[in-house]
C-alpha cells in the first residue's frame, strides 16, 4: 500500500488550516457549539461499546489484507500470501483455501467480496496476482522494452464458490477481469471490492507506479530508457488503462460482465475503457459503498513531499474521496483540492507550466488513451500532518470506511444507534484511529468525532448484518502478520 510516513518511506497527504471541507471549517473544532439535549450528538454520547476479539496473531491472521462479513456473521479475511481464512461468529478460525499468488513488494492476494446473492449462489470474489511465469527478483529500472517485457503481468478479479463446509472450491474459478501490471518494481496495487445497491461490482486499482525517484512529487518520468513503471500517466491518467481507477461492472452468472449505465465512458468509446467509473487515483487502497445512496467512499494515498515547490508542485497530501458520479480525481496532475503539479522534464531537470486541473492533457509517450481528460474533481477531505485538527498528526494513511445505516426492523442487541445513521466511519492506518464523520445529505461535513477502539493499524472495516462494526487490524510489522494482527467486532449497547 506504500504508507506515507511523514517523509519516511516505509510500507503502505492536505489542506491548509481554515479551508472549508464540505461545510466544516477545518481548523475550527466542531465541538465549539454545545449540542442541546436530545440531539444526535447527545444520543451518541450515551452509547457503550464492547470490542470483541474474534481472531488474533498467528496462525489465525497471516498478513491481514481485507475482510467481508457473511450473512451468518462469520468473516472471510485474506492474507497477502494467498491464504483465505474463515472466522465464525464465535471466534473459531479455519483456512478456507489457498490461492497461488505472485508476491513481490505489495502484490499477492488483495481484496475479497461477497456476492449480494451469496445465500443462494455461494459466490465469493477475489483480486489477486496469479503467478504466471514472471522472473524472480527485481526488474531493471533503465534499459530497453525487451528488458521489461518478461515482467509484464497482471492482477486478476476472479469468482469462486465457497462450500457450505467453509472450504473454497479452487476448481470453481471464473476469471472475470485482468488488470495489467508491471511487475518487479514497487508500488500500488489497490485491490478493494464492493457492491452497490444494484448488484454492480466495484474494484479499486492502484497506479502501479514507483514513487521513490520523483523527489516525492508526481511520478511522470517519460524518458525512453526508463522503465515505464516510473510514469503514472500510462496508468492513472490513461483512459485506455484499468490502473489507478475505480472500476464498475455487472457480473453475469457465467462469469462474463456487462457495463452498467453511468460509467465515465460508453461501451464503444474510442481509446477509453468502459469499465472505468472513476479515474485519477494513486492508490485507492480501501473503499466502501453506501447502498442507500450508492455513494462510494475512498481513501487515496498521496506522495511524500515535505513542502510545496513551485518548480514541482504541492506538498504531499492524502485524500478521503466521496464519489457520487463518474469522474476524474486528478492524479498524477492534480491532488487535494485540485492543487496542480508542475510539468517536469526528468531528462534535463527543467520545469514547465502547471497542469490545468480544469482540462488535463496527457501528452506522455506511454499514453494509449485519450489526450484530453475530464476535469479533475477535488477531494472530499484532504489532509497533511495536522491540517485537519480532528485527525491529529503524524503519518498519513487514509482508509476509506463504511457508512452506517440504521435498520429499525433489525432484531440485534449489538447494532449501532439511530443517531449514527448516515455517518461515515473513516480509518487511519498509521495514526491508528477510527473517526465518525457526520455529514448532511449533500456530503457536507458537520463534525468529525472520535470513535473508541483498541488496536494498532486499521486495515479494513465493514458493518455486518448484525449492525456491529468489524475491524481488521494489520498489526505492527510489515509484509507479514504479528501478534498484534487481529480481527475485531465492535458491538454497541444502549
Amino acid at each position: 500500500m506504500h504508507r506515507k510516513t511523514h517523509r519516511l518511506r516505509t510500507r503502505v497527504a492536505v489542506l491548509a488550516s481554515g479551508v472549508l471541507v464540505g461545510g466544516l471549517a477545518v481548523g475550527v473544532p466542531p465541538t465549539q457549539a454545545a449540542p442541546s439535549p436530545g440531539t444526535p450528538a447527545d444520543a451518541a454520547s450515551a452509547v457503550d461499546f464492547t470490542q470483541v476479539t474474534m481472531a488474533k496473531g498467528e496462525p489465525e491472521m497471516g498478513e491481514p489484507m481485507t475482510l467481508d462479513v457473511l450473512p451468518d456473521r462469520s468473516v472471510l479475511h485474506t492474507s497477502r500470501d494467498g491464504t483465505v481464512r474463515l472466522t465464525d461468529a464465535a471466534g473459531n478460525t479455519s483456512v478456507a483455501g489457498e490461492i497461488p499468488v505472485y508476491t513481490h513488494d505489495e502484490e499477492g492476494l488483495q481484496g475479497v467480496g461477497i456476492d449480494p446473492g451469496f445465500v443462494k449462489n455461494r459466490f465469493v470474489y477475489f483480486y489477486y496476482a496469479p503467478p504466471l511465469d514472471t522472473p524472480e527478483g527485481d526488474v531493471t529500472e533503465t534499459g530497453k522494452p525487451a528488458d521489461w517485457e518478461p515482467f509484464d503481468g497482471l492482477n486478476r478479479l476472479s469468482r469462486f464458490v465457497l462450500g457450505k463446509d467453509g472450504k473454497l472450491d479452487l476448481g470453481s474459478e471464473k476469471q472475470i477481469l485482468d488488470v495489467p501490471a508491471n511487475r518487479g518494481l514497487c508500488c500500488h496495487v489497490g485491490g478493494d471490492i464492493a457492491f452497490d445497491s444494484r448488484g454492480n461490482l466495484l474494484l479499486s486499482t492502484g497506479d502501479d507506479t514507483n514513487p521513490f525517484q520523483s523527489d516525492a512529487y508526481t511520478p511522470i518520468d517519460e524518458r525512453a530508457d526508463r522503465n515505464p513503471a516510473f510514469d503514472a500517466q500510462r496508468s492513472s491518467a490513461n483512459t485506455n488503462d484499468l490502473r489507478g481507477k475505480i472500476l464498475r461492472i455487472d457480473v453475469d452468472a457465467d462469469g462474463t460482465y456487462d457495463i452498467p449505465r453511468g460509467n465515465l465512458f460508453h461501451r464503444h468509446s474510442k481509446k477509453a475503457r468502459p469499465e472505468i467509473y472513476a479515474m485519477g487515483f494513486r492508490n485507492p487502497f480501501r473503499m466502501s459503498v453506501d447502498k442507500k445512496t450508492d455513494t462510494v467512499y475512498v481513501g487515496d494515498y498521496g506522495p511524500d513531499a515535505a513542502a510545496a515547490d513551485p518548480a514541482r508542485g504541492p506538498g504531499g497530501q492524502v485524500e478521503f474521496n466521496r464519489i457520487t458520479e463518474a469522474g476524474n480525481y486528478g492524479w498524477p496532475y492534480c491532488t487535494g483540492k485540485n492543487d496542480a503539479y508542475t510539468d517536469y522534464d526528468f531528462a534535463d531537470g527543467t520545469s514547465g507550466e502547471k497542469f490545468n486541473c480544469a482540462r488535463p492533457v496527457n501528452k506522455s509517450p506511454h499514453n494509449t488513451g485519450r489526450k484530453w481528460l475530464p476535469s479533475a474533481k477535488p477531494a472530499w477531505i484532504a489532509y497533511d500532518g495536522p491540517s485537519v485538527p480532528e485527525f491529529g498528526d503524524g503519518a498519513e494513511s487514509p482508509m476509506g470506511g463504511p457508512v452506517y445505516r440504521y435498520d429499525k426492523k433489525l432484531d440485534s442487541s449489538v447494532k449501532f444507534p439511530k443517531a449514527f445513521d448516515g455517518d461515515n466511519f473513516a480509518g487511519e492506518f498509521a495514526r491508528g484511529w477510527i473517526k465518525r464523520i457526520e455529514q448532511d445529505r449533500r456530503g457536507n461535513v458537520q463534525s468529525i468525532n472520535d470513535f473508541p477502539w483498541t488496536g494498532t493499524q486499521v486495515m479494513d472495516m465493514e458493518f455486518g448484518p448484525d449492525g456491529a462494526l468489524y475491524v481488521l487490524d494489520y498489526g505492527t510489522g510489515y509484509f507479514g502478520g504479528d501478534e498484534n494482527s487481529a480481527l475485531y467486532r465492535i458491538e454497541a449497547s444502549q
